[in-house]
């Protein structure tokens, strides 16, 4: 007759070689984009890049100022996600655009910042036409990590997502407070599939 203790260690055995079976079986997020910020092209003085952190400290509360980070890149939608972080908040920007090749873009705009001066883009057609796209705001996304479905996102906000790419990536700072420091930085910036 088996032991009771010998079933119970059975059970274990058995649970601790499915979840290894498991952990090899299940595929792993496909990384389709990293952003280190080793090379930061930017708009603005006070925006600094440092062990894959890009941030804005305008290291007195008394001064002011903003900076914009962008690259381009051409790659294909799926899920993303970033950390942002803010200390000594007040009147603040902190945003992430995600511009799309048919001339279409979302913000994501963080918790209690004020919203991009972006209404839209104003672009050329086919036949040479100007028309307008306006940007999508998605306001109020809290401090921490953040993930969101890029697909997903676009369906809801924009429509179809047929044959569409991310063309450009973008991070607004901003700091018009002249009594808070306004510390804000954003890192771990990642597309997967």
């Amino acid at each position: 007759m088996v032991s009771r203790k010998t079933i119970i260690f059975g059970i274990i055995i058995i649970s601790f070689a499915g979840l290894i079976f498991y952990s090899q079986i299940m595929p792993e997020k496909k990384s389709l984009y990293q952003e280190n910020f080793e090379d930061c092209s930017f708009e603005g003085e006070l925006l600094r890049c440092k062990d894959g952190v890009l941030y804005l400290n305008t290291t007195d509360p008394e001064q002011t100022g903003e900076g914009v980070w962008s690259k381009n890149v051409s790659i294909s939608p799926g899920k993303i996600s970033w950390n942002w972080e803010g200390q000594d908040l007040d009147r603040f920007s902190l945003w992430l655009k995600i511009t799309f090749n048919d001339h279409r873009s979302i913000y994501y705009v963080a918790a209690g910042s004020m919203n991009p001066q972006s209404e839209g883009e104003y672009y050329r057609d086919k036949e040479n036409r100007r028309r307008f796209s306006p940007s999508i705001i998605v306001s109020g996304i809290p401090m921490g990590t953040v993930e969101r479905d890029l697909i997903e996102d676009y369906k809801k906000y924009c429509g179809p997502a047929e044959n569409i790419k991310i063309e450009k990536m973008s991070a607004g700072f901003g700091d018009n407070s002249t009594q808070h420091q306004n510390i804000l930085s954003i890192s771990d910036l990642k597309i997967y599939g």
